[in-house]
């Protein structure tokens, strides 16, 4: 007598099956991230904007740059050093910490309420991509001269043709945004001329 012998396995259909379960577990995953790395880059542009209208704001309302003010800022804000009264923010927006006039103008901009963190703190606010913002002044070309500017560090280079592209010309070398090399690079330090 012949017995019938059974072949143990997967048949094709739910080969198939476990193949479309694997795809849309792999699909979603990438959508997520997708959505995080929006995320992460509409939080930087909003960042970079409520930086630019805080350093404003203050110059409206106590006329004086944050960080570049003379005596009145250690008048105003226990804590806070003085500046040269130069119109100019001095010192690197991208040193840890920051120090002269960068560290002051974070820190006349937290003793003021425009931007969040602790007044007393020789630190620089922390952007979504493990980076910093400060303050500080640089060449701007042409016959304008010098001007101050918000610098952010360690921007990936995609992300910061992004922002460049939506606030400026995209270019990494003109107009009021522009970045420390190429957009091509793996990250990079981005200048937003105020």
């Amino acid at each position: 007598m012949k017995r019938g012998l059974r072949q143990k396995g997967f048949t094709l259909i739910e080969l198939a099956i476990v193949m479309v379960i694997i795809g849309l577990l792999i699909g979603a995953v990438l959508k997520g991230q997708a959505m995080i790395d929006d995320a992460k880059n509409k939080r930087l542009m909003n960042d970079i904007q409520g930086m630019s209208a805080a350093f404003y704001t203050y110059y409206d309302r106590y006329n004086a740059l944050p960080g570049d003010e003379g005596a009145t800022a250690t008048a105003r804000w226990a804590g806070v050093a003085t500046g040269d009264g130069s119109g100019y923010v001095g010192g690197t927006g991208t040193a840890v910490p920051p120090s002269g006039e960068s560290l002051e103008a974070v820190q006349a901009l937290r003793f003021a309420g425009l931007i969040s963190g602790d007044p007393a703190a020789t630190t620089a606010p922390g952007n979504p991509y493990a980076g910093i913002y400060g303050f500080d002044s640089n060449a701007y070309g042409g016959t304008t001269g010098t001007r101050n500017r918000l610098v952010v560090s360690n921007v990936p280079g995609s992300v910061a043709q992004i922002i460049d592209t939506k606030f400026d010309d995209g270019l990494t070398g003109t107009g009021t945004v522009r970045g420390s090399g190429a957009y091509t690079g793996a990250t990079i330090t981005l200048y937003y001329f105020l």
